[in-house]
Formats: structure tokens, C-alpha cells, sequence
């Protein structure tokens, strides 16, 4: 196996996790490191964040849960010809009948790319955009209660080049009817599925806290409300009921630095168990992706190869865990830079889910000041969960207030 350390929290997270790093360190030496981000809860961000992409992982257990509930209802939409997905909190998901009109008007759109910045929303992420509403923060102008949004139901996109669409998009039943949110389109012919994110969030806590179970209803209430609050920004240990048969992973543990500079070295540890009842074989590899195989701006000459940042050496057996340790190397900048960088495990043949990477990096004030940047701690920015996709390293774009 890959060198392992030391067990770092009992808490167990399922596979597809969110890491950010504030970069900011002085020495190319890596840093020890440092806190462990599994205890993170969506009530912690109600006034630390201002993107929903930092609960993105549990969104993925509830749209998987959904998916059980009614299998076929979301289906999910590549990246890529003509689609950008343009923000950090993109569930590429909606009805069969909306993707299929997406991609129709994407085709006639002659080539103008379409800039895509949310699409399908769970009611963790609703949430939050609800309660920064109600907070004055974010910018958020209005929002909908949680459960009754369109993006819940997998029939509503926000367009950051709405201009460029607003005669396409229409044309392929999508509707531009919302005064005063510009960006946002609703597939009208989509079947309305607004309480069933609900539903699978009940379903997911009631699996993991039997001690304390909610009402089954679909109805957002007091109590899901403060459940919401509470539950890991990361995903629960149990998720998605009907997961198929093949690999199955969790992610257990994670530690990271909690600052590095421009151009400095730094780790992060990644340790998995097989959560499901087939050996994996040695050779599970941590690669890039979305897409697959690119060469990592974060790479370093310890990776197997650019594309792909650890591998295990032995097979691990069901319920056995292995660690994932990286070497990796912020980017020279000489101003702040937000980067994403997305990689998957490859095990055989099967991409098992997402880890992503947000890495803030910051420039070294030190070579001005003959000394080390005096920034320590948060850095203005803290270690923090955030979840993100992103296609390749990039600087996030600007999107403005969305809809709720």
C-alpha cells in the first residue's frame, strides 16, 4: 500500500469529497500537515461561504438517492461540446427530456459555447442559499424556500452568457420567464420532482442517525431544517441505498496543510476503505479528471505521471483501508489565484466518484519583506471543505447573484 498514517478521525466520508487549501508557506519544505476537514456541517457555512459547491458531495448522495427513489428521472450531461461548466457547484444532472433539448439547442447555437452555472440543486444546497438570503449575505437578492426551487426538480440551468441564449435556448423549451433573474431558464416540459430531494435527504439521515429519524414526508420542515444544519457538508457514511454491484470506496480520513505559497510544495492524504465485498487489485490509482488523463498543474516529479497523482502497490481486501499520500506543487502567481483541480480513483475499469481539489494560492510576500509571509493560521481563508468539478485548473469566474 501506499505509506499510511496514523488513523485521523473516526468519522467515515463517502467517496466523493471536497478539499480546500489556503496556500501560503515559505520554505519549498512541505509542511506538516495539518487538521483534519471531515467534521465540517452545512450549518457551518451559513456564514463562511458564499458557494453552494462546498456541500457538493452531499448533493451527490442525495441526487444518488433520488435516482434510487426513481431511477431514470436525472440523467446526467457531459461537459464539452459547447457546454462549459462555468461555476464549482455544477450537478450536471436534469430530466431526460431537458437534456436532450439542451444539447438540441447547444447544436444549433452556432458555436457559441454555453456557459453553465448551475443546473440541478439539491436542498442541501438550497439551504444554503436560502439562509444566506435570509442572512443579507452573498448577494442573493431572493431565494426559495428549500424544496420548492425548479433546480430541485432537475428542470431549471442558470447561464452566465444568458444573452448569447435567449433566443436558442427558448426555442428548445426553455423558458426565459423569470423577472429579474437574468441568467436563469426553466425546461417546461419537465416533470416537476420539487419535494423528492427532500425525500432522499430524510431517507439519507434517517439511515445514518436512527436515534433521531425524520418524518419520510418530502415536506421541508422544522425539524429536516435543523437535521440540514447538522449534517456533514461532506456526504454520510452510508449513502445512496441502491448502489450497484462492483467497487464500492469510502473516504475516511483526510489531513492537509492548512497554508502554502506560490511555487511551495505541499501533501495532502487521502485514506480510503473498501466499503464494498470485492478485493481491489493493486495498482487503484488517485488520476485527474473531467476530464480523464490531463497533466495536473499541481504535479510534481514524485507522480507516477502527470495524469496521475498516487498509486497503491498492494490489493486491499473488503473493509481494509489504504492511504493516499501526494506531493504536489502550487503554481507560481503574483497575485491570489483560486485554482480547482478534480481527480477520481481508477479502480480496473471503474472511475469511482470525484476528489477535488480547491487550492487557493497566494503570492510569497516574503521575497519583499526579507522574511516569511506573516500570514499564518487561515490566511484569510482557513482550511475548509468546498466542493468543486471543474474540467481543468481554472480561475473561477464571476457569476453574480443566482436564482434560487
Amino acid at each position: 500500500m501506499v505509506a499510511a498514517l496514523a488513523p485521523i478521525d473516526p468519522m467515515r466520508i463517502p467517496l466523493s469529497i471536497s478539499i480546500a487549501l489556503v496556500v501560503a508557506a515559505c520554505t519549498d519544505a512541505p509542511p506538516s500537515l495539518g487538521e483534519v476537514t471531515a467534521a465540517a456541517t452545512v450549518g457551518d457555512y451559513e456564514t463562511t461561504s458564499c458557494s453552494t459547491a462546498v456541500v457538493l458531495e452531499l448533493s451527490r448522495q442525495i441526487a444518488a438517492e433520488v435516482d434510487c427513489m426513481a431511477p431514470g428521472q436525472l440523467v446526467e450531461f457531459p461537459e464539452g461540446n459547447g457546454i462549459v461548466f462555468a461555476g464549482s457547484a455544477v450537478l450536471p444532472y436534469v430530466s431526460e427530456a431537458a437534456r436532450s433539448d439542451l444539447l438540441m439547442a447547444v447544436a444549433a447555437g452556432g458555436g457559441t459555447t454555453l456557459e453553465l452555472t448551475s443546473a440541478y440543486r439539491t436542498v442541501a444546497q438550497q439551504y444554503l442559499l436560502y439562509r444566506w438570503y435570509q442572512l443579507g449575505r452573498c448577494g442573493i437578492p431572493v431565494a426559495a424556500t428549500p424544496g420548492t426551487s425548479n433546480h430541485e426538480s432537475g428542470r431549471a440551468i442558470d447561464v452566465s452568457n444568458f444573452a448569447a441564449w435567449l433566443t436558442v435556448l427558448p426555442a428548445h423549451r426553455w423558458a426565459h420567464d423569470v423577472p429579474g433573474d437574468d441568467v436563469h431558464f426553466d425546461h417546461t416540459a419537465s416533470p416537476d420532482l420539487r419535494g423528492t430531494d427532500v425525500l432522499a435527504f430524510q431517507r439519507l439521515w434517517n439511515r445514518n442517525h436512527p436515534e433521531a429519524p425524520l418524518a419520510e414526508d418530502g415536506d421541508y420542515g422544522p425539524m429536516t431544517a435543523m437535521a440540514l444544519s447538522m449534517a456533514p457538508a461532506t456526504g454520510f457514511v452510508d449513502g445512496a441505498q441502491c448502489q450497484g454491484a462492483g467497487y464500492q470506496v469510502a473516504v475516511e480520513a483526510v489531513r492537509a496543510p492548512r497554508t502554502v505559497t506560490s511555487g511551495a510544495r505541499f501533501e495532502f492524504a487521502v485514506t480510503v476503505r473498501n466499503s464494498g465485498t470485492t478485493a481491489w487489485p493493486a495498482g487503484v490509482a488517485l488520476v485527474t479528471a473531467e476530464p480523464l488523463g490531463r497533466a495536473s498543474a499541481l504535479a510534481t516529479a514524485a507522480w507516477p505521471a502527470p495524469d496521475r497523482a498516487a498509486v497503491t502497490v498492494e490489493s486491499v481486501g473488503p473493509g481494509a483501508r489504504t492511504t493516499l499520500l501526494v506531493a504536489a506543487q502550487a503554481p507560481m502567481v503574483d497575485a491570489a489565484l483560486e485554482l480547482t483541480e478534480s481527480f477520481t480513483l481508477a479502480l480496473a475499469d471503474q472511475h469511482a466518484g470525484s476528489i477535488a481539489l480547491v487550492v487557493t494560492v497566494e503570492p510569497d510576500d516574503g521575497a519583499a519583506s526579507g522574511g516569511c509571509s506573516t500570514r499564518g493560521g487561515d490566511g484569510g481563508g482557513g482550511l475548509a471543505l468546498a466542493g468543486a468539478l471543474a474540467a481543468v485548473v481554472r480561475r473561477r469566474r464571476a457569476t453574480g447573484p443566482r436564482r434560487a
